[in-house]
């Protein structure tokens, strides 16, 4: 069953803020919360910068380690809303930081740093998308703003990829779906990499009751 969100220092919620800057994760239309952790391979999400304060501010989302090769951040041509300033930018952010002994990819969030047009409100968003099966952690980081600009981890983002039920890649997991399923059902001898098209979801080798189960958690979904 798909599990509730879950972040570092015990907090269950979709959005979570340290002092005045949070972050919310949505489905790719921005708007819609993500309600479960558990998320199908290619499924593409948005994290949510937010902010109650009109300061400047410079933090970072990032991926590290080997958690880089099951998620994917990425910037879009609106990722610094106006609340953020006239000259806010983003900058992706790819480097060995040797403090933590990680290779990180992810992206440097700036507000205004003279303040201009900088208000409460939503201040950037960035795209995610879950790329292959496993954990992935994303970090959200702020940064300090006056030398020697040290980093401070605020909490993690975590997200379980599971195998994708959307068997036919229309982006939507529906009856064209289950017909796929359906074609293999009481199918044996289903092996890596193919999996009977996917739809042996508990990879047993045997397509079963199991994977309806496993299917129908993720009735009408969508990957984005």
């Amino acid at each position: 069953m798909k599990k509730l969100i879950v972040l570092v220092c015990f907090f269950s919620a979709v959005s979570v803020g340290f002092g005045d800057v949070s972050t919310r994760v949505c489905l790719a239309d921005g708007n819609t919360p993500l309600e479960y952790q558990d998320i199908m391979v290619g499924t593409k999400l948005t994290i949510i910068v937010d902010s109650n304060v009109a300061e400047y501010w410079t933090g970072a989302l990032l991926i590290e380690g080997d958690h880089r090769d099951r998620g994917k951040l990425a910037d879009r041509e609106d990722s610094c809303y106006d609340a953020a300033g006239v000259l806010a930018t983003v900058e992706l952010e790819e480097n060995y930081w040797p403090d933590i002994s990680k290779d990180v990819r992810g992206y440097n969030l700036y507000t205004d740093m003279f303040g201009n047009g900088v208000e409460p409100n939503s201040w950037f968003i960035i795209d995610y998308n879950a790329t292959s099966i496993g954990d992935c952690n994303v970090g959200f980081y702020e940064y300090e703003t006056q030398f020697p600009f040290e980093a401070e981890l605020l909490y993690y983002l975590e997200f379980t990829h599971v195998r994708t039920r959307d068997f036919d890649e229309s982006t939507r997991v529906d009856f064209g779906d289950f017909a796929i399923l359906a074609s293999y059902w009481q199918e044996q001898g289903c092996e890596d990499p193919d999996w009977c098209q996917g739809t042996d979801l508990d990879i047993s080798g045997t397509v079963d009751m199991n994977d309806l189960m496993l299917f129908s958690d993720y009735w009408l979904e969508r990957t984005e």
